[in-house]
């Protein structure tokens, strides 16, 4: 139904750099870890989420008990 934001990919290209050989392989080993470490980070992101989303739902149950039971 509604389709997601994807994420940005950034591809920095010096205009400084002499050398073509270096630039390359800079760029491809910072492209893989780059790539690495996103992927890793959103799926921990998930995981904090749910996991805070699920104790606020036992905590409003908690507490929806305790106020029932004091007003009988």
């Amino acid at each position: 139904m509604f389709s997601q934001k994807k994420n940005k990919k950034f591809n920095y290209q010096s205009r400084f750099s002499k050398e073509e050989n270096s630039a390359v392989k800079l760029k491809e080993s910072l492209n893989t870890s780059w790539n690495g470490s996103r992927k890793s980070k959103t799926n921990s992101k998930k995981s904090n989420t749910l996991f805070f989303l699920v104790g606020v739902l036992l905590f409003l149950a908690a507490l929806m008990y305790y106020l029932e039971t004091k007003i009988k």
